[in-house]
């Protein structure tokens, strides 16, 4: 069914900060505590007619090295003269620890060369270089890449394949993606932030953003146009632990390189077929 969206509404982040001191031994230690709320809504009109409205609240509350995140959906369906149809909620929440030490925000980079090397590569291969590849597929949904399976310097542990997607003229990397059939730790959380999660944190210097409501997938917004996804369980039919990164500046140069092999494939077809053309007339 197509879907037209009519309304998107969002509301601005509002941060609160709260801190007390203890009062007790001379040396005890200052405790944080932090909440960052969001909500949007949007309103989106159906083929049929009817209208579907959808609320989402989220929040990331901390308490000293507490952390929980929970995030609210409601759905409400209505018709034509405005009677409810259905309504559904949605919920996600989960807790953990991030430390003995407490709340402390990741140290941002002041060395742009620094800071350039964290984010240009990942598992070895850089965003933007040409990448030698001869056994390259055409994947559903990414029309623009080719995709390949690579080996890294570094394999994740308990990860089964790595693939590279590459520009379809000049091969430049434009994401790269690290996949596992079972899901990495599954349960060994124990009230702590998942390992995967807390390394690409201290990696890239930023917390990660829970971008989904029913499953425990996570982004990181590493650099402008540069990206990492972490799905931990569910990512696919055939992976259950899936990373995913991406530089978007690339895969625009992929669009580019695509629509021009499609104009060269539909001049060339042109060519063949004004060449039979003549062959035919000049035979009869």
């Amino acid at each position: 069914m197509k879907i037209k969206i009519q309304t998107i509404e969002s509301c601005g982040l509002a941060l609160a900060l709260t801190m007390s001191v203890g009062c007790g031994a001379a040396n005890a230690e200052e405790k944080k505590d932090m909440t960052s709320k969001t909500a949007a809504s949007s309103v989106v009109t159906n083929d049929n007619g009817s209208v579907s409205r959808t609320f989402v609240e989220s929040s990331i509350t901390t308490n000293g090295n507490l952390v929980t995140e929970h995030r609210r959906e409601t759905r409400t369906n209505t018709d034509l003269d405005g009677n409810v149809l259905q309504t559904t909620t949605s919920e996600y929440a989960q807790s953990y620890s991030v430390g003995d030490t407490g709340w402390k925000m990741p140290t941002a980079k002041t060395d742009a060369t620094d800071a350039t090397v964290a984010t240009d590569s990942f598992l070895g291969l850089k965003f933007g270089e040409p990448f030698a590849v001869s056994n390259t597929v055409k994947e559903v949904g990414e029309p623009a890449l080719l995709r390949a399976m690579f080996k890294p310097a570094k394999p994740l542990v308990g990860f089964d394949d790595y693939y590279v997607y590459v520009t379809p003229k000049t091969h430049k990397v434009a994401k790269v993606c690290a996949c596992a059939k079972n899901a990495i730790d599954p349960g060994g959380r124990s009230g702590r932030r998942h390992y995967l999660i807390e390394a690409l944190e201290k990696r890239y210097q930023t917390w990660a953003r829970l971008c989904s409501w029913f499953r425990p997938c996570y982004s990181f917004d590493v650099a402008p146009d540069r990206y990492v996804t972490v799905c931990l369980t569910g990512s696919s039919d055939d992976y259950e632990t899936v990373i995913t990164a991406c530089d978007n500046s690339v895969a625009q140069i992929a669009d580019q390189e695509y629509e021009q092999l499609r104009e060269e494939m539909r001049k060339t077809a042109a060519e063949k077929r004004n060449q039979k053309v003549t062959e035919a007339m000049n035979a009869f």
